[in-house]
């Protein structure tokens, strides 16, 4: 029965850590807000336990503080840890293109034609989340889990800043969908160079608007 209980409790706090990783990412709890274990289980309508658990989880992903005197806080990046990030992504999501290209199917052309096609119409609040539905379709082909759980956790820390830069921008939006289609293109022709150049672009050209707009509103 305790392993049993231990289980249900383990569920639970991912469910909480899952929703309060979409509360940060979206906005709702601001960077540098200090979360408190008992608001945050009267929100979500648990006790403390998987609260104090789901905090746990989100401080070893880097969205999530402990301060001593204060508790948890939603974590701020820097723009050195900004720019950190980006040059990782740049590696790692390189590498993993690259990988993927030989190995994509018809089948897999087309489900991530159809995720850009998504995001033609999304609203700035799911551009993020269907982004990431994008790249994920797609890196996964390359068949490198861990190397996949790394770059997921870098755009689950970046997707707050980004998300409020694009509600700024509807023409980095549609520049990014037709960078999408284009690297679609090149990797259903097995221009792995190319794909893997302009991915390298598209992403160096995000992190370029992004800084510009923290500088510009910091």
């Amino acid at each position: 029965m305790v392993k049993i209980q231990a289980v249900k409790r383990r569920s639970l706090a991912v469910q909480v850590a899952d929703a309060m990783r979409e509360l940060i990412i979206s906005g709702e709890y601001a960077q540098g807000e200090q979360l408190r274990q008992d608001d945050v289980a009267k929100k979500l309508g648990v006790s403390r336990i998987p609260v104090r658990e789901a905090f746990q989880q989100l401080e070893a992903e880097g969205l999530v503080v402990n301060v001593p005197y204060k508790g948890a806080i939603v974590s701020r990046l820097t723009l050195d840890e900004i720019n950190e990030y980006f040059d990782i992504r740049i590696a790692l999501e390189g590498d993993l293109l690259a990988r993927a290209i030989d190995h994509m199917t018809p089948d897999a052309i087309s489900r991530a034609r159809k995720i850009i096609d998504r995001m033609d119409s999304a609203s700035p609040t799911k551009w993020g989340e269907i982004n990431w539905q994008l790249h994920a379709e797609i890196y996964a082909i390359a068949g490198r889990p861990i190397t996949l759980e790394m770059v997921k956790k870098i755009h689950d820390n970046l997707d707050r800043y980004v998300r409020i830069q694009l509600s700024l921008s509807e023409d980095n939006r549609t520049r990014a969908n037709k960078e999408h289609g284009r690297m679609i293109d090149l990797c259903e022709a097995g221009e792995t160079e190319q794909a893997v150049t302009l991915l390298r672009r598209h992403i160096d050209e995000a992190r370029r608007d992004l800084i510009k707009h923290l500088q510009e509103n910091d």
